[in-house]
């Protein structure tokens, strides 16, 4: 392919660079199943064992890189796990006991689940923080403090945070910025560009796209953190199936269009909820007096394909959701279909911090969607018949 840096994103999702180019000339990359591979001198070998590696996976794990602005993909590609928790889960194995993680408190359910209970029993000191505020994250971060978690947009508030004022303050104790991007994908925002040193994705929402299989990746910029997360993922064994990574690198094929339809059908749906007399509130970056626009504008090519609102009370909830029929009522994101769901039932159960504060406790009220990419006036239409439908 040459050199990445010369191409454009959407390029780069078709032509990166495989390590392994097949003598049938395989236009697409097909998949490799095999679990071991025969050797010619002990020892000596590329590949010798499917946990360890698999061309199936490189090429999604150098395909992501490059979307993310690794131009030397080859020595720092991605690492594909086999979900977003065990992604999850790799870069914690970065903290050792008595360290400090700071995490941002509107992050995905199951990130404030691990870090509240599984990273305490190893050990680790958790500290969750609303990062608008400043004060508090400087306070929280020390010496021993190892990572910072963010999300931005948030789930499921859709906050907008300063993710470089954040790295500033992150790294003048020499503490590492972790963003989890799933909302955003590379096609949206490269926190790279803002400071970032570890991103993480959940596979399963935008990149594969299809809500047909699950999976996690994670990368990084740093040689170093590479290495040591790279041990972790052949010794730990949570890697992504060749099958998995054969269908997030088609997902990456059509990502670009994909994202820029997801967040025009959101643009307009948010517009159209943000007028709507049945809806109390509407949580969208892309809306002018949403909080932090300026920033979303700085850090986003587009808004996302995500949003949050609430109902007014004159609308009765029960029959809402049996008068929706293009909207799934379903837990998950980033499918071409589009999904909604209560975060505060499905989603975002309440975690207690060690203080007794509770953590991450989603409005009861507040309803999240995921905004697939049919015809969006189909979708609006839809909507309006619901709540049309659902008044008390």
């Amino acid at each position: 392919m040459g050199e990445s840096k010369k191409y454009g994103i959407n390029t780069r999702a078709l032509h990166t660079q495989k390590r392994i180019e097949l003598p049938t000339g395989d236009v697409m990359s097909p998949i490799h199943l095999t679990t071991t591979y025969a050797n010619s001198v002990p020892g000596e070998s590329e590949y010798f064992y499917g946990r360890v590696s698999n061309p199936t996976r490189e090429i999604f794990e150098r395909t992501i890189a490059s979307l993310e602005g690794i131009e030397n993909y080859d020595e720092l590609p991605a690492l594909a796990m086999a979900s977003g928790m065990a992604a999850i889960s790799l870069i914690a194995e970065l903290v050792k006991p008595d360290e400090n993680v700071v995490i941002s408190k509107d992050v995905y359910g199951g990130t404030t689940n691990f870090f509240a209970t599984i990273a305490r029993k190893r050990g680790l000191e958790v500290n969750f923080c609303d990062m608008y505020d400043k004060e508090k994250l400087e306070s929280f971060i020390n010496n021993k403090t190892k990572l910072v978690w963010l999300e931005s947009p948030s789930n499921p508030n859709m906050n907008i945070y300063d993710i470089k004022s954040i790295s500033d303050i992150v790294h003048s104790e020499n503490a590492l910025l972790v963003t989890d991007s799933t909302f955003c994908t590379p096609f949206i925002t490269r926190p790279f560009e803002h400071g970032v040193d570890i991103i993480m994705h959940s596979t399963t929402k935008y990149i594969g796209g299809h809500s047909d299989t699950l999976g996690g990746a994670v990368v990084t910029n740093n040689q170093e953190i590479y290495e040591t997360l790279y041990e972790y993922q052949k010794t730990s064994g949570g890697v992504m199936a060749p099958f998995d990574a054969y269908l997030c690198q088609r997902g990456l094929y059509t990502l670009g269009p994909r994202m820029e339809l997801h967040s025009k059908n959101a643009h307009q749906l948010a517009e159209y909820l943000s007028k709507s007399e049945h809806i109390k509130e509407v949580k969208y970056p892309g809306l002018p007096d949403s909080p932090n626009h300026d920033i979303a504008l700085k850090q986003m090519n587009y808004f996302g394909g995500m949003l949050s609102f609430f109902l007014e009370d004159h609308i009765d909830q029960e029959k809402y959701w049996d008068e929706l029929h293009l909207y799934k009522l379903a837990v998950s994101l980033g499918g071409v279909e589009t999904l909604i769901e209560v975060p505060y039932l499905m989603t975002h159960e309440k975690v207690t911090g060690l203080d007794g504060e509770v953590i991450n406790n989603a409005f009861e009220d507040l309803i999240r969607i995921s905004v697939g990419i049919e015809n969006i006036e189909d979708l609006i239409e839809d909507m309006d018949s619901a709540l049309n439908a659902s008044k008390k």
